[in-house]
């Protein structure tokens, strides 16, 4: 201890050394929720908001204990980092319940003087000035940028009322060597684990996507299919399915070309997601068969959907390559749960009465 009171023993670990620490277990903790996080959006998610805003007081409480202290109870450390990426990444909600995590940590666990008061000070005017400059207009940088100065200001304003003279400046200079290279640090792992978990995300929804159509693939359909059905006999809610099948097919690729089959593909696939709800499930099975999984739908509810389809299908007209406009036809069988309790017999039971529906010469329900 030195003879202004300070009780870092710079000869056993330093300022530079603590804050150091400090980062390290940030950017620990921030690639390990990044991990947790990766399969769950945030955004739009009243959960992992929640979830997020935990997870970030947890780390700022930690970075507390782990903090350095000075005389009459005044600690250092980056909890105000903590901050900054609870509401970039999960905005407001997750800001103000990260907010109150430390606030309850500082009051609860550290001994209650008047730095206490200061503290939760410090905490509450953060939270305030995160949400006045979230709200501006400025980019997701300039914003960082912005929060990390006022962070930095508003945690060594007060250590002027602790430590006087040489100590302070000391103080103020080591914790700017820390901080301000350690905000760029943890704001490129911060858009580096963000980046990585949108490419994450992306490439699982490509993988569940038909290229052409956008539709749900053959893939994702058999995945989804008997949970789908268990879900719907657990809720005592009808389910049923529809085949369709594009009509005469071969023929438009053999006489317009392989662009041209692909034009009616997709136009086909974009009809039935416009006429399609939420809950459904609309696919690609496979070359020129599609189906439709219908929620809380009765056979003869799915009937007369298919119907509806199936006209509404013949006054598409369909721009080719060489210019010219042509329609299409559809055939569609139909089953339904109950009485079905199986997928596969589910399956069987369109596919049979899509086979009678060309059999009985196209263009029609079955």
């Amino acid at each position: 201890m030195n003879c202004h009171g300070i009780r870092i023993p710079i000869e056993e670990i330093t300022m530079l050394k603590d804050l150091f620490v400090h980062l390290c277990i940030m950017i620990s903790f921030m690639f390990i929720g990044g991990a947790l996080f990766k399969n769950n959006q945030v955004s739009g998610n009243l959960q992992m908001k929640i979830a997020l805003g935990l997870t970030a007081g947890l780390l700022g409480s930690i970075l507390m204990f782990f903090g350095i202290e000075l005389n009459d109870g005044i600690r250092l450390d980056l909890r105000y980092m903590v901050l900054i990426l609870s509401v970039l990444h999960g905005g407001m909600l997750s800001l103000f319940i990260t907010g109150t995590v430390l606030i309850l940590t500082r009051l609860a666990f550290f001994p209650f003087a008047s730095s206490s008061i200061v503290g939760v000070l410090i905490i509450a005017s953060s939270v305030i000035a995160y949400v006045i400059i979230t709200r501006s207009k400025r980019s997701h940088l300039q914003k960082w940028v912005w929060m990390n100065v006022f962070g930095f200001l508003v945690n060594v304003i007060p250590l002027r009322l602790y430590i006087k003279g040489y100590d302070l400046l000391v103080i103020i200079v080591e914790y700017g060597l820390v901080t301000v290279p350690a905000g760029f640090l943890v704001y490129i792992a911060a858009h580096y684990i963000a980046e990585s978990n949108r490419n994450h995300q992306l490439m699982k929804e490509q993988l569940k996507r038909d290229f052409l159509t956008g539709l749900s693939n053959s893939r994702h359909f058999h995945t989804m299919f008997q949970g789908y059905l268990e879900k719907a006999i657990r809720n005592n809610h009808p389910v049923s399915f529809l085949m369709i099948d594009i009509d005469h097919f071969k023929t438009i690729n053999d006489t317009y070309g392989h662009p041209a089959g692909d034009a009616v593909l997709q136009r086909l696939g974009k009809f039935l997601i416009e006429s399609s709800r939420t809950e459904d499930l609309v696919s690609r099975m496979g070359g020129e068969e599609f189906s439709a999984l219908l929620w809380n739908t009765s056979y003869e509810q799915a009937t007369a959907i298919a119907e509806r389809w199936r006209s509404q299908i013949t006054h598409i007209s369909i721009p080719m390559p060489s210019g010219e406009d042509i329609t299409i036809t559809v055939s569609i069988g139909v089953s339904s749960s109950p009485p079905h309790k199986e997928a596969v017999i589910l399956l069987e039971e369109a596919d049979k009465a899509l086979y009678r529906a060309k059999q009985q010469g196209r263009n029609r329900v079955c």
